[in-house]
């Protein structure tokens, strides 16, 4: 099945090298749970996708992705009807994010020969040599797959200690 995943510059070395590893798909807004999984798109366009607000430009990039229709993938409204609270639930599809009914996960790996293209964004020209050094400073480490739930946990700290310097120590979302 061929479908899509948008990313900044400064992943693209890193998913040269590993491929597609990690992801974090919220199971709890209220508890950080959650699971390590790879989001996907049938959409060709980032908008609606919640890529906003980061400090990289996670749409800058399209990889083209040959992923395995196997028990690893799930349509997300699918995954997120049997395992999503419909408080969490519907946070997450009220977050601009109109496209969820496009939205795909993969709970596995999907190796760099399943990148299919890469298309920037801003030109919409094909990126030949896109796992080609860049900048160091401007680069986020790759994820082997044998470390993504490492990654998982830090990155649930980071969230956790982000919110605990909010004022009042919390998020601003009453529930």
């Amino acid at each position: 099945m061929q479908l899509f995943h948008f990313t900044s510059a400064a992943h693209l070395r890193g998913i040269s090298q590993h491929g597609l590893t990690v992801g974090d798909v919220v199971t709890d807004l209220w508890s950080f749970r959650g699971k390590v999984g790879v989001w996907l798109t049938s959409s060709s366009t980032p908008e609606g996708h919640g890529l906003e607000g980061s400090v990289v430009d996670k749409s800058e990039f399209r990889l083209r992705v040959d992923v395995p229709d196997n028990q690893l993938l799930w349509k997300w409204s699918d995954w997120a009807d049997a395992h999503l609270s419909n408080e969490t639930r519907l946070l997450l599809e009220t977050a601009n994010l109109f496209n969820s009914d496009k939205f795909y996960i993969y709970f596995g790996w999907l190796s760099q020969d399943r990148i299919a293209e890469v298309i920037s964004t801003k030109t919409g020209k094909e990126v030949a040599n896109w796992g080609d050094p860049r900048p160091e400073s401007s680069l986020a480490p790759g994820v082997p797959y044998g470390k993504r739930h490492a990654w998982h946990r830090k990155t649930m700290q980071n969230v956790r200690a982000a919110l605990a310097v909010t004022p009042a120590g919390n998020s601003g979302w009453a529930h």
